[in-house]
């Protein structure tokens, strides 16, 4: 009995001095497996930004253009997408394409394994803006890097800031002088906030600062009244007036009172 329990003494001492000269290997292993993960993180991160082994070999570019030209977005994107499949800027692309004036919306996308597919929605122009520039549904403002004559829009100025506030006074009064088969062709807001028109027809209105909106639909109701009673071209009609308008025509020069 004495030999036995010396004998499971003498195993439980090997035992001890086994786990004390092997517990150093825990640690020296696991430094050994971060620093392979590290070493073969790093080579597989240079292996993805290599453009050799991941090009993009098709930049697809889709949309309806009328000014836009598919050469100018592609000579933009194709330094910008030479990194490689992972390398390459997504939101670069985007903002660079969103700089160009005839851009509405944009949205670049990386497709597996080596395409990229970019969808641009071009400016739909509803007015002129100034001299040069243009305006979409929306008020907002865009010129063209080369000039670009566009017919049929009309022509809208007011001061900065003011560009959604003109561009809604323009629809209603639109809407106002369409039963005279007429248009707005020109809305200007002045530094001093004043109104001013010119119809489809020529006709020049005063309209004012105050209520600019009543004042058209008033000179709306009477405008018939007043071509019954003129003589030649009507040239312009101011309707700053609390009772009436101030009535220039062309042939006679003279100023007449028409009912407000």
């Amino acid at each position: 009995m004495k030999q036995k329990q010396k004998q499971k003494r003498k195993q439980a001492r090997r035992k001890q001095e086994l786990k004390l000269g092997t517990a150093w290997l825990k640690p020296v292993l696991a430094v050994m497996t971060v620093a392979g993960s590290a070493v073969g993180l790093t080579l597989m991160l240079d292996w993805m930004q290599d453009p050799r082994y991941w090009p993009v070999n098709e930049v697809r570019i889709e949309g309806s253009f009328r000014y836009l030209q598919p050469e100018l977005l592609q000579s933009r994107v194709e330094p910008l997408a030479a990194g490689g499949f992972f390398v390459m800027d997504v939101s670069g692309i985007q903002e660079s394409l969103q700089k160009l004036a005839w851009v509405d919306q944009v949205s670049v996308r990386r497709v597996w394994p080596d395409r990229l597919e970019i969808q641009v929605l071009e400016q739909q122009a509803v007015a002129h803006w100034g001299d040069y520039s243009y305006m979409n549904a929306r008020a907002d403002v865009f010129t063209p890097e080369t000039d670009i004559e566009l017919s049929g829009l009309p022509w809208l100025t007011g001061p900065e800031g003011h560009q959604q506030r003109v561009l809604d006074m323009h629809r209603e009064m639109s809407a106002l002088v369409r039963p005279l088969k007429l248009d707005v062709a020109r809305l200007s807001l002045d530094a001093r906030r004043t109104w001013r028109v010119e119809l489809s027809n020529g006709l020049l209105l005063e309209v004012g600062r105050n209520r600019p909106a009543d004042r058209l639909a008033r000179f709306v109701r009477v405008y018939p009244a007043i071509l019954a009673a003129g003589n030649g071209r009507l040239v312009s009609v101011d309707l700053r007036y609390g009772h009436g308008f101030a009535v220039h025509w062309d042939e006679s020069g003279k100023t007449a009172r028409g009912a407000g």
